[in-house]
């Protein structure tokens, strides 16, 4: 079902559109107007309809556009005062300013739709009852024989009810002025460019219009004036256009600039009712506000998640340094030590036995002796890369400094104090240098190594960089991207850097909280 609004707006549009032909009509079969006055004021009303049918297109809900088309429609309603016909002359007699009070009501309302204070509706109600009261005056003295209400009808009666009219008009438009005048200087900057338009076609149709009425028809400068006031009246419906439209660029822009925020938190949109209302850019100011609650909703939880699965890779990589110390602890203090013991026993057996055995007995003793040694030296070794004692009982330079000295290549170690600690920070440094010097050793055909240690600002930085052939490749599935994925755990970014003839640099921040 239709809204009431909109139902009396399509019957004025209706009826302006049939009384436009019918004032042009009556205009110039009249034959006392002159070709620009007919023109100006079937422009004006035609204006009048379109910009209210525009109006109440772009805010429905908004009175504004129904008023302005009922203003078209009431220019041309005194044109019928032209008819020949005697009831329609009758009707445009009594309707001979009805624009004035609509026009007042219009200008005072626009354009939040309404009139706020009691001055406001005063000044509205008493132009409606002056100017039709004064009508209804005029009707029963006009001496027109077409005229069927004239009661008395007398020539100086009708020309004081006309004058008196006049005055009224003057008062109004003076009143309206000020009201305008004050709205202009009192409001914002936004409120003025809605309302600057506005008020200059106001002020310039009262000023003209007020100096006419003061001075009389009968007055050389009355018609040019009228003219000011007929032109500038029909400038008046393509302001509160421009108005519209500013009022609409208003709204895009306080739409672009909540989209374009940088998720710190919400922009506070405070409605103006000195703006223009529009439904549809309240929509979606309404859908783009809506549309970046869900964002920073979004990003809130992602951003819990990060949280969440950072500190599980801690905790895994935690768990992997725990079970790596007890494989560590369970080599060192089980079968390294069986080992130990089943060597020992083997060479007690050898001396005992002495020259009782054969020398082929012995040869494989000697030989069993040796096997069972070298494997404790490479259990011990497998033990020790687990995770280095002296890296949880002494820290981490030291742990790289025993880790250099056995590495046959011109080590150069530049460190700074480094205090403890954490477990898994320390133990993921060690790795990257164990990694790194490995890699220029087996691979990178390195003559020389530089060892690089400190704590900055960012957390603890290791660079390792040697002189080899610059091969080294992250992605290319060897340990470093193993120890990336670690570093990454802890917060932190491991970068390899290669370039044929100058070398390879490995580098790593791990966050010291990591």
């Amino acid at each position: 079902m239709q809204h009431p609004r909109t139902v009396a707006m399509a019957g004025v549009l209706t009826a302006g559109i049939g009384m436009v032909v019918l004032a042009m009509t009556l205009k110039i079969a009249d034959g006392t107007h002159t070709v620009l006055d007919t023109t100006l004021s079937t422009t004006t009303g035609f204006l009048f309809l379109l910009a209210g049918a525009v109006a109440h297109v772009r805010r429905s809900s908004n009175p504004t556009g129904l008023l302005i088309a009922v203003a078209g429609l009431a220019l041309f309603a005194e044109d019928l005062q032209f008819a020949q016909e005697p009831v329609t002359h009758t009707v445009g007699l009594a309707l001979t300013a009805a624009s004035s009070p609509v026009i007042a009501h219009l200008v005072l309302v626009f354009p939040h739709g309404s009139l706020r204070t009691r001055g406001e509706r005063v000044l509205v109600f008493t132009a409606y009852a002056v100017v039709f009261s004064s009508a209804v005056l005029g009707l029963l003295v006009n001496d027109d024989p077409r005229n069927l209400a004239a009661v008395a009808a007398s020539p100086e009666s009708e020309q004081l009810v006309k004058r008196l009219l006049e005055l009224v008009g003057a008062l109004i438009g003076g009143g309206v002025v000020v009201v305008l005048l004050y709205r202009w200087l009192a409001g914002r900057l936004p409120q003025r460019r809605l309302l600057s338009p506005v008020v200059a076609i106001a002020v310039i149709g009262a000023v003209s219009t007020t100096v006419g009425s003061a001075l009389g028809s009968g007055h050389p400068v009355s018609e040019p004036l009228l003219d000011v006031y007929r032109i500038s009246f029909c400038l008046w419906p393509l302001a509160f256009l421009v108005g519209v439209l500013r009022a609409r660029v208003g709204n895009a822009e306080m739409i672009r600039l909540l989209l374009e925020r940088d998720g710190s938190g919400l922009a506070a949109l405070v409605q103006d009712d000195e703006v223009w209302k529009d439904s549809r850019s309240i929509d979606a100011l309404n859908a783009a506000a809506g549309l970046v609650l869900d964002n920073q909703r979004l990003a809130a939880e992602l951003e819990e998640r990060l949280v969440e699965v950072h500190a599980s890779r801690a905790r895994i990589v935690a768990a992997a340094d725990d079970e790596r110390r007890r494989v560590e602890r369970d080599l060192h203090d089980g079968a390294q030590q069986r080992l130990v013991s089943v060597v020992l026993l083997l060479r007690m057996a050898e001396r005992r036995l002495g020259g009782e055995v054969t020398p082929a007995v012995a040869s494989l003793l000697r030989s069993t002796i040796d096997e069972l040694q070298a494997t404790v030296t490479e259990l011990r070794e497998l033990a020790r890369g687990l995770r280095p004692a002296i890296l949880t009982e002494a820290g981490l330079i030291p742990a790289v400094r025993s880790l250099l000295d056995r590495i046959p290549l011109a080590v150069d170690l530049a460190a700074a104090d480094v205090p403890r600690l954490s477990g898994a920070v320390e133990a993921t440094a060690y790795f990257v240098v164990s990694e790194a010097v490995t890699n220029a050793l087996k691979h990178a055909q390195a003559g020389e190594v530089r060892v690089r240690i400190g704590v900055e600002e960012d957390g603890l930085r290791v660079e390792v960089h040697d002189d080899g052939t610059g091969a080294a490749d992250i992605g290319g599935g060897s340990g470093l991207h193993g120890l990336r994925d670690r570093v990454r755990a802890l917060g932190g970014e491991l970068v390899v850097l290669g370039d044929a003839g100058s070398g390879s640099t490995v580098s790593a921040v791990i966050p010291l909280d990591g």
